[in-house]
């Protein structure tokens, strides 16, 4: 069958190409593809095929140098991944004209950096200085570590060919001949900085560490240094133990600066990470967090579920900012009390002072927009999301007011006008109010005054007769949307 396919398209037989299925198609395109006899074949069905079927056509063709001016003819940037970019560049002409049109498309349009992987390979597999000097001083601070990383993971012996000193290139200004001199240079991301620096002080380059080390601890408030040099590792040989010992040592070396600087590792030396950082600066931090590390009527199930969730806010790089909303919402407290309120499958809860503060784990919903600011809604004074590459947050911390006024007796009527409301704004919710199977996700403000409205007056006489709010600010959707971003059970 696949024989007789071909030699249909060898004789120019091309009316049942446009009847077959998407499947079928793409068999057939790799079949034509892999045949001795390819140039043959498609020197039949091209001159019939060309306009009636254009992408059927590049995708058999877009690779072969002898039908690059075809290739040019039908080209469709749209249907170059990652794996067709690498087929042009080493094989093809063209491959090299259509990257260096479309270079930042292939590099910032690339969520899973398999664009950049082909093409840092082939710069250095071609030796094209070139690229390889427009990748290292690439404008984008985060394709430009990516490429330090792949230079020193793969060529180290080419680092001082590449650049004079490769501590010079973590900033917008790429010291190029004639380059003006900016005021404010953009900085790399401070995560990204703090790995190049351990990936060189895990090569030996022990100058270009400290260099490194010193930077970012003058430029940058918090910093991830504590997370790689101490970041646990898989032990193969002794070479490994060496340097898991040797980097402990540096740790310990600036151990107090560098846990008051971290972004993401406090809370794990605090619980037992065996490094040398003073008990003063211990004692102060664990006196501040003292809210979630001590709270009363607590036990030691309670205790272990906590320890978990601030390790996960380290994880996230959120410890900076629970520190700071923390002791700033508590002096804004009348109450000083606080505690653990409870723990539900996206998060857990705290009392601090007049507020609870939540510490996320993830949402059900991912859209864009997680729930809109309305008057329905328990105000968020503060938020903040961490989200994975497709979206999906995987950390947070809402902070609310902390409110005790049920809303499971009020009149039925309440919930239908709520709905009402909420269906007038363009939204819908897939959870219940209250009594649902994971609790209430509804409570009364303490006065509608409290509501999130910029003018509270002129809210509706039934809200200031029951103000109901959602406090989980969570699986609410534009009414009608035929795709919501929505986790399923278990995620």
């Amino acid at each position: 069958m696949a024989f007789s396919t071909l030699e249909y398209l060898k004789e120019g037989n091309v009316d049942f190409v446009n009847r077959l299925s998407t499947y079928d198609k793409d068999n057939l395109i790799a079949l034509v593809r892999e045949s001795k006899n390819r140039i043959e074949i498609i020197n039949g069905f091209l001159p019939k095929l060309k306009l009636k079927s254009p992408t059927f056509c590049f995708l058999i063709i877009y690779d072969i140098p002898e039908f690059m001016d075809d290739a040019i003819d039908l080209f469709d940037l749209k249907l170059i991944d990652s794996g067709r970019l690498s087929n042009l560049l080493y094989n093809s002409p063209l491959g090299l004209k259509v990257l260096n049109d479309n270079f930042d498309y292939f590099l910032l349009n690339d969520k899973d950096s398999k664009n950049f992987e082909v093409v840092v390979k082939y710069a250095f597999d071609a030796n094209n200085q070139e690229l390889l000097h427009q990748l290292s001083r690439y404008h984008n601070l985060h394709i430009r570590y990516l490429f330090m990383d792949y230079l020193i993971e793969n060529h180290l012996d080419k680092i001082n060919e590449i650049y004079d000193d490769i501590t010079k290139y973590t900033t917008s200004f790429t010291h190029e001949p004639g380059e003006q001199m900016v005021l404010f240079a953009e900085q790399m991301d401070v995560h990204d900085i703090s790995k190049l620096a351990v990936k060189l002080l895990n090569n030996d380059y022990y100058q270009e560490f400290d260099k490194l080390k010193e930077l970012i601890l003058a430029t940058y408030q918090y910093n991830s240094l504590a997370d790689e040099i101490l970041a646990p590792v898989y032990v193969n040989n002794s070479s490994d133990l060496d340097k898991l010992e040797r980097n402990r040592k540096i740790f310990d070396k600036d151990a107090d600066i560098l846990f008051k600087t971290s972004m993401n590792y406090r809370f794990h030396i605090l619980f037992g990470e065996k490094v040398h950082v003073s008990k003063e600066l211990l004692d102060e931090f664990a006196f501040r967090m003292r809210y979630y590390l001590y709270p009363p009527r607590i036990d030691e199930y309670k205790i272990n579920i906590t320890k978990d969730v601030l390790k996960d806010m380290d994880w996230r790089s959120l410890t900076p900012l629970l520190e700071e909303w923390t002791e700033k919402y508590m002096d804004l407290s009348h109450s000083r009390e606080y505690g653990f309120i409870g723990e539900g499958s996206t998060c857990s809860c705290y009392r601090i002072g007049d507020y609870v503060f939540k510490l996320i784990k993830t949402k059900w919903s991912y859209e864009d927009v997680i729930c809109p600011n309305l008057y329905l809604f328990a105000k968020n004074y503060e938020e903040k999301y961490v989200r994975d590459k497709y979206g999906i947050i995987r950390g947070g911390i809402e902070v609310q007011k902390y409110l005790t006024k049920k809303a499971n007796d009020i009149d039925p009527k309440y919930y239908r006008l709520f709905d009402d409301a909420l269906e007038g704004f363009g939204y819908t919710r897939t959870d219940t109010l209250v009594n649902g199977t994971c609790g209430d996700n509804a409570m009364l403000l303490d006065t509608y005054l409290d509501a999130d409205s910029p003018n509270p007056e002129r809210l509706p006489d039934w809200f200031k007769e029951c103000p109901i709010v959602i406090v989980d600010r969570d699986r609410i959707y534009e009414k009608g949307a035929m795709f919501i971003k929505q986790l399923k059970g278990g995620y």
